[in-house]
């Protein structure tokens, strides 16, 4: 049984090319058969997808998400949709908020429990969806046309993520292995939206001990090469707990 009220949507974060992209999708009901446990459910998301927008016109995206069956629980089930419909395993996923308006869905009251994740689309190979017409990386300033609130819940994912790198080192799921002080300094400007003071940047980062020098420099670039850093996992997993003070 789908529980028709309440729904998981994913805010996927993507950095790269030093932008920051959201991975959005065109859902298919008839493809969702093949992923939901029995005729009923897909009979009931066959029904609530029919006033979907997005089944109107190619023009619409929408966020990686869909009904909760009541079986179900939240967490597992937002993985088990991200897996699915994208192929992605193992990434930073959290939950950040549930909305609630009464008339952010025309059709139906619907609660949204939205989830944000961060990954480097450079070492997450996009899988040929199950479930999906279409999986695509759009860059955050450059949005398509998008179902219901998702602009919104995009909004709201950004505003907390740029809490977050405050607080703990979560961009550490956005660079590669290997990276450069300026790659790390481009991320939290392009998250913050900020110009940062590299001199100052560069010494509140050293000052954490969270970076390890790999002893690499960067090879085919035209420039100088930089020296390549990689995160302390030891002190990451720490400073994620315990939090950090990194106000900028």
């Amino acid at each position: 049984m789908i529980l028709k009220n309440l729904s998981i949507d994913c805010v996927i974060f993507g950095f790269k090319d030093n932008k920051l992209n959201v991975l959005l999708w065109q859902a298919e009901p008839a493809l969702l058969e093949n992923f939901l446990t029995t005729e009923e459910e897909y009979q009931q998301t066959k029904e609530i997808f029919e006033k979907n927008p997005a089944l109107a016109s190619d023009q619409y995206w929408g966020l990686i998400g869909t009904h909760l069956p009541i079986e179900e629980d939240l967490d597992v089930y937002a993985k088990k949709i991200l897996e699915v419909a994208t192929g992605l395993k193992n990434i930073y996923l959290k939950q950040f908020k549930t909305f609630g308006d009464s008339k952010r869905i025309p059709h139906m009251r619907v609660l949204t429990v939205a989830y944000y994740a961060l990954i480097n689309p450079e070492y997450h190979d996009l899988e040929l969806s199950s479930i999906a017409k279409a999986v695509k990386w759009f860059e955050i300033d450059k949005l398509p046309k998008v179902i219901f609130d998702s602009e919104a819940i995009i909004d709201s994912a950004l505003r907390t993520l740029r809490e977050e790198v405050k607080y703990h080192p979560v961009g550490f799921h956005l660079l590669p292995e290997n990276f450069t002080l300026t790659e790390l300094q481009t991320l939290y400007e392009v998250i913050l939206d900020k110009k940062l003071d590299t001199r100052n940047f560069r010494k509140k980062i050293q000052k954490m001990g969270l970076l390890v020098d790999t002893q690499k420099k960067q090879t085919n670039v035209a420039h100088r090469a930089a020296k390549l850093y990689a995160f302390d996992m030891k002190i990451y997993q720490q400073l994620t707990e315990e939090g950090l003070n990194f106000s900028i």
